[in-house]
């Protein structure tokens, strides 16, 4: 029977060391992958609330919207519900109940003979809990 070893308490005490060297690695892998997450640039908003860039849109439409409590932003093409959501939870210190998003086409444009299409882009609207409300001007 040379074809199976036989385990020394030795060689177990080693492997156990391993695994418990793995998990540790694993954890401190885990930390250092949250903390760059969340990772807070010098004007004091982290990259996720940059990247999605809530900028408040002010219409007629939007200032009666904000007496029900939902508030209207125009935010980047790439962002979603999700990113919308954390970032307004990060700068306002509210969690909305809902996110709805929706894509604007841009309009087509012209000048003389010259014919151009503004980009497009995103509006969210975001729904905070009743009795809530938020001074958009202000961060």
């Amino acid at each position: 029977m040379a074809i199976f070893k036989k385990k020394t308490p030795a060689s177990l005490d080693e492997k156990a060391g391993e695994t418990k060297v793995k998990k540790t690695v694993k954890k401190a892998e885990a930390k250092e992958v949250k903390t760059e997450e969340k990772r807070v640039l010098k004007s004091g908003f982290s990259e996720l609330s940059m990247r999605v860039k809530l900028q408040p849109l002010v219409t007629e439409k939007s200032a009666h919207l904000s007496d029900e409590g939902v508030y209207v932003f125009e935010v980047m093409a790439s962002a979603n519900r999700t990113e919308v959501r954390d970032a307004f939870r990060e700068l306002y210190k509210v969690i909305p109940t809902s996110v709805n998003i929706m894509r604007v086409h841009g309009k087509e444009k012209r000048f003389g003979g010259v014919q151009s299409r503004a980009s497009d882009w995103k509006k969210a609207l975001v729904t905070v809990p009743k009795g809530t409300r938020i001074d958009l001007f202000t961060l």
